[in-house]
């Protein structure tokens, strides 16, 4: 009896602790679970309140930021330098990208409505044709701001020749035709499938391939030339003898520094989220397993798609800081604005009339003899 006793002990002695182990298991799983759907819950708030304040605080200083551009590059001497007219593409551009996808984003959101481009299957098509072809065509006009400055200090005898605004106004034109070349591919690769989405077939080589095709454009390229051209002004400005940013109309230095460091803060700020759309692309798919992993993956997308939305406001605090001409013009706009003279209009109001019909009479007087 007792050796059948004593297995039966060590059996029930057995279960118990399996017993035991499985609960402890199901607990840890049990955390597990909890802990990943507190995650989960706080990521959505996050990306909600994200969503929801950050859009109404980047328009309102891009508007603000980007009029206030396009005002000063209208006046002289900057209306009439090819800087000048790259500077005014890219705040228009900036506007455009900020009301038409980012606001109408943003209201389709708090609204609780559909965006516009899940009006229908063609309206998704031309969106994100239109989209491209108007958000990256700002990275090309950078790109051009910075060849035009590298010519501007390295070959300063042929910039005159070169940096011209008919030049500016070709590459633009050249920019354009260039981005919708690339981005008409968006109207046939896109779909309406519970929002507008990139229609991912794998046995389709084609579709595998453009998207990297188009990224290069989009971004590979163009950043690559961005970080090459700023080491050589960079490099430029320290060991050449150029002279320094003043406010005559005749240098071609003018927005020289602004130029470098506005295209400096648009590679720092559009790299994260290129980053991010690379590791999207390529991580492998064990890699989804991992519940912590796709949460900061989705936070990280969050935060790196308003990091490249925050290109489109910073062009004129740039402008106010690293420029003197800039600032000189602003400061001279304000003055016209503020302490303009009262009496000196009215007295034009007061004899503009009898000097108008002087000499309108002049005139006639000439005519009949």
């Amino acid at each position: 009896m007792m050796q059948i006793v004593a297995p039966s002990a060590m059996e029930n002695n057995m279960t118990v602790d399996n017993f035991s182990s499985s609960s402890v298991n199901h607990s840890m799983n049990y955390h597990n679970i909890q802990y990943c759907c507190e995650d989960e819950f706080v990521q959505r708030q996050f990306e909600h309140a994200v969503n929801t304040y950050v859009p109404p605080v980047l328009i309102i200083f891009g508007t603000f930021g980007n009029l206030c551009t396009l005002l000063v590059m209208r006046t002289r001497p900057f209306r009439h330098y090819p800087i000048g007219f790259y500077i005014s593409a890219y705040a228009l551009t900036s506007l455009l990208t900020l009301y038409l996808f980012l606001g109408s984003e943003w209201v389709a959101l708090v609204a609780e409505k559909r965006s516009i481009d899940s009006q229908a299957d063609w309206i998704c098509r031309l969106w994100q044709f239109v989209s491209r072809v108007v958000t990256y065509s700002s990275i090309w006009f950078v790109v051009s701001m910075t060849i035009d400055r590298y010519i501007t200090i390295w070959h300063r005898k042929k910039s005159s020749k070169i940096c011209t605004l008919f030049m500016a106004k070709f590459a633009t034109i050249s920019i354009f035709i260039g981005l919708i070349v690339v981005s008409v591919h968006a109207m046939w690769t896109y779909e309406l499938m519970d929002g507008c989405f990139f229609f991912h077939n794998d046995d389709d080589l084609h579709v595998v391939i453009w998207p990297w095709m188009s990224a290069s454009c989009y971004s590979f390229i163009p950043l690559a030339l961005i970080i090459t051209f700023d080491i050589l002004i960079f490099t430029g400005l320290c060991i050449r003898n150029v002279p320094e940013e003043t406010d005559n109309e005749m240098t071609p230095m003018v927005l020289t520094h602004a130029t470098l460091v506005l295209s400096m803060f648009y590679f720092l700020l559009v790299l994260p989220p290129t980053v991010i759309n690379i590791v999207d692309q390529t991580y492998p798919p064990s890699w989804l397993q991992k519940p912590h992993f796709r949460l900061q993956l989705a936070k990280a997308r969050v935060i790196g798609h308003y990091l490249a939305w925050t290109n489109t406001v910073i062009v004129f605090y740039i402008c106010i800081l690293f420029s003197q001409t800039f600032r000189n013009q602003v400061n001279n706009m304000l003055k016209s604005l503020i302490f303009s003279k009262p009496d000196r209009r009215m007295y034009e109001l007061q004899h503009g009339s009898d000097s108008s019909a002087s000499q309108m009479e002049t005139e006639i007087s000439v005519t009949l003899v």
